[in-house]
């Protein structure tokens, strides 16, 4: 959407706040910012592919957007290990393919999954019959769950801002009544969890932050200039809620440097 090269703010009846808007799109789409317009907008660089998942479509093969891997979310230490040894925590490829098609179906083997055993397993490229000589299903499970506990381990890795904690759970008899403080308590250990800080930071690491809206707008549509435009809500960044919010911001007293 292009935007003028000199806006003209204008005042509005918002609690006298200054908005200046953008020119028409070819749609009769236009925005409008609270003060001034942002240094960076991601739709000037978006293409087709990123409006568009279906398979049948072809795609940019250079698209780094397609590229994001499930656990990307856990940290950029598990991304990294992952890259450098991707079958970890097991010690080869082949226990991982054999493994990773364990776990991924079904507790009654289909005809389906044996392909998937052939396919993916035995005739995987980097599959070697001699990792098996000793292998024991067991041992490698037990090295999958015990996977987190190392110290060096790239999951949940305190460098990504994750904490383990425990908490406890009050149990109740219904046919004992008693005051909660006195009752059992049971302790659930192992938990894991990130501060809302940490996952923003987390978020804006990856390559698809290119493409958030940090600066909310408000979008109308008119297609007739004699007519009042029609405001359009598709996002919560043109929501009225990340607009107070983004004013609210602003109007804070900032901290030295910031």
């Amino acid at each position: 959407m292009s935007q003028p090269h000199q806006p003209s703010p204008r005042t509005n009846s918002d609690h006298g706040s200054s908005w200046i808007k953008t020119d028409h799109n070819t749609y009769n789409i236009f925005r409008q910012y609270h003060g001034m317009f942002p240094t960076y907008d991601p739709e000037n660089s978006a293409y087709f592919d990123q409006f568009s998942d279906s398979s049948t479509f072809s795609h940019v093969s250079d698209d780094c957007f397609h590229d994001r891997p499930w656990y990307g979310g856990f940290g950029s230490s598990l991304v990294e290990a992952i890259h450098q040894t991707y079958f970890a925590p097991f010690l080869n490829a082949t226990t991982f393919h054999l493994m990773n098609w364990f776990y991924n179906s079904l507790s009654s083997k289909s005809l389906g999954d044996l392909d998937r055993l052939v396919n993916n397993v035995i005739l995987a490229d980097d599959f070697d019959r001699d990792d098996l000589q000793t292998f024991s299903a067991a041992r490698e499970a037990k090295r999958l769950d015990d996977a987190h506990k190392c110290a060096e381990s790239p999951v949940f890795s305190s460098a990504d801002g994750w904490h383990e904690t425990s908490i406890h759970i009050t149990l109740n008899c219904e046919s004992k009544p008693m005051e909660e403080a006195a009752a059992p308590k049971f302790a659930v250990e192992g938990l894991h969890y990130r501060k809302f800080t940490e996952v923003l930071k987390a978020a804006y690491r990856e390559v698809a932050a290119n493409t958030f809206h940090v600066a909310p707008f408000k979008l109308f549509w008119q297609p007739d200039e004699d007519e009042p435009p029609e405001r359009i809500i598709t996002e919560l960044y043109t929501s009225d809620a990340m607009l107070q919010e983004h004013k609210n911001i602003k109007a804070s007293r900032q901290e030295s440097g910031c």
